[in-house]
């Protein structure tokens, strides 16, 4: 089976700082930021359970020929990140698998199969996001999902000029 990555993720702790270097370091960007909150993020659980708490997290995100390049700050309330900052630091958190809405059904079962939980998931817009817990064996997260349309970001960085 042909894998279609599509996007490989950090978690940082500044989610400025990181696109600042990525920008003069790489010249990868313009980045769409967006914060995450119980107002965007719908059916959002964790280990199976919903979030109920309030929470806030920072995805910049920008393409970079076929792969999308992530950047996660958590903010507050619960999500997985915080637990990858705590034991790992700032890295590696995820790479992601897109796949049709069809196949994800028995992509999870696959999974489910082989003794792999869902650690984290959730709807933003038309786009679903499941966090596999793979980094045991492979060392970091495994992420599936559609990889939907979302909404227009709430900035740009760098602004055009």
């Amino acid at each position: 089976m042909t894998r279609k990555i599509k996007q490989i993720a950090l978690v940082v702790k500044d989610v400025q700082k990181a696109m600042d270097q990525f920008v003069n370091v790489l010249g990868i960007g313009p980045w769409d930021v967006r914060h995450f909150t119980p107002a965007k993020v719908r059916d959002f659980k964790i280990d199976g359970q919903p979030v109920t708490e309030d929470f806030d997290f920072i995805c910049a995100v920008c393409w970079e020929g076929d792969i999308e390049f992530e950047l996660i700050q958590p903010i507050k309330g619960p999500n997985i990140y915080w637990k990858h900052l705590e034991e790992k630091g700032e890295g590696l958190h995820h790479v992601k698998e897109v796949l049709s809405d069809a196949e994800i059904p028995a992509a999870l079962q696959e999974f489910a199969d082989k003794g792999i939980r869902v650690l984290q998931t959730g709807w933003i817009d038309n786009d679903v996001h499941y966090y596999l817990d793979t980094e045991p064996t492979l060392g970091f997260v495994y992420e599936i999902g559609n990889g939907g349309k979302i909404g227009a970001p709430d900035r740009r960085y760098p602004e055009k000029k």
